[in-house]
């Protein structure tokens, strides 16, 4: 029986544009089958291959497997050309998302999983393998973790508040304390004492009011990061700013996100872009307008964010960071991710040899020359 259940399984590395498209309706059935947070969607894949990866030249490498020929488990990933070395990565743009295979959560979950990752390793061609945010409780983590040449790895927060079971809105707000000394809706009071506020969700189908609010969003999000000097690769890319836009709405793929706006006599002050939850919804992207921020317009984007999903029956993920709303929201539960980078290859092997043997040149050269400087002659040199 184990023989034949083997024979019947099979692992395919989908590189061809047509063959990933055409896994639509058995993507969809299985992510609805296993509950899979919006970015194993296939109209995550998609948007992300079509509008960010395609673009930028990296090659598809999206593994799938079969039972008897029934779609089991799909990992989309890319294979990204970095000088002379080729580096395997999920697919999509580089955010905050997590890394995870789509597999039900059922008694042939590790073994596929296992599966995965072996045929990650031996058919996609890969010098490293880079693994951004892998939550350290699935099973990928430990099959990671376990490998000889890990280069790096690197622990991160991560919070997330369940929702649902949680009576009335009013009551599970009562169950949380205070946010920095206050309790939910005090920042919205205090907004309110500054002109008319008002919160509302954007109807998908308005894209060009979509995209103008994302683009302020992205400008704010700027803003912020010169001030604090942290800076992210994806902060200035049109084709991530593009992409948020078509997770909300798309001709070619069902909305997978929706946009909140919090406005102040009708400009907006604050808006959060959450995804669809599967019951699971993640926080994606956020931005204020730095000019109120006394009145804390960012955390109350946050507030109707986590309202939102609870009103709707979703939980809430709030992903990596230690940010101290996100613990709140998730009453101090949290987990840790890590972000890990194996050697796969000799020629990787080569490359991480020959790197650390330049710093070891490097820093003889310059102990040499400091000595040179500091030596009796260099001294004699400077009294005379």
């Amino acid at each position: 029986m184990n023989k034949t259940t083997h024979r019947a399984r099979r692992y395919d590395v989908i590189t061809d544009e047509a063959q990933f498209r055409a896994l639509q309706p058995e993507w969809d059935a299985l992510w609805t089958r296993a509950q899979g947070h919006y970015y194993r969607s296939f109209s995550y894949g998609w948007l992300a291959w079509d509008h960010v990866s395609k673009p930028h030249g990296r090659l598809l490498r999206c593994i799938v497997c079969r039972d008897d020929g029934q779609l089991v488990m799909i990992w989309p990933l890319e294979a990204v050309k970095r000088a002379l070395w080729t580096y395997l990565v999920p697919l999509g743009p580089e955010g905050g998302d997590y890394t995870s295979v789509l597999v039900a959560d059922d008694a042939s979950a590790a073994a596929l999983i296992e599966g995965a990752w072996h045929t990650a390793r031996r058919r996609c061609g890969a010098d490293f393998i880079h693994m951004p945010y892998v939550r350290e409780t699935l099973h990928l983590y430990t099959l990671v973790s376990r490998e000889r040449h890990v280069l790096f790895a690197e622990a991160h927060q991560a919070s997330a508040a369940r929702l649902r079971g949680q009576g009335t809105w009013d009551e599970y707000c009562r169950s949380l304390g205070t946010l920095f000394g206050k309790r939910p809706g005090t920042f919205v009071k205090r907004l309110a004492k500054e002109g008319t506020v008002a919160v509302r969700v954007v109807d998908p189908a308005e894209e060009r009011e979509t995209a103008s609010l994302i683009e302020w969003m992205f400008n704010c999000k700027r803003s912020w990061s010169d001030r604090v000097g942290k800076r992210s690769v994806w902060l200035d890319s049109p084709e991530f700013e593009r992409f948020l836009g078509k997770l909300i709405h798309s001709r070619d793929v069902p909305s997978m996100a929706r946009l909140i706006v919090v406005t102040l006599d009708d400009a907006p002050v604050a808006g959060i872009i959450v995804s669809v939850g599967n019951p699971w919804a993640s926080a994606i992207f956020a931005g204020y307008d730095p000019y109120y921020g006394r009145c804390c317009p960012g955390l109350i984007a946050v507030e109707q964010c986590v309202k939102w999903a609870f009103e709707n029956g979703f939980d809430l993920d709030f992903g990596v960071g230690a940010e101290r709303f996100k613990s709140y929201w998730a009453r101090g539960e949290a987990t840790t991710a890590w972000t890990t980078q194996i050697v796969n290859s000799k020629w990787g092997l080569l490359a991480i040899h020959t790197r650390r043997l330049a710093r070891v040149l490097a820093s003889l050269a310059r102990r040499r020359a400091h000595r040179a400087t500091t030596g009796p002659d260099s001294a004699l040199a400077s009294h005379r």
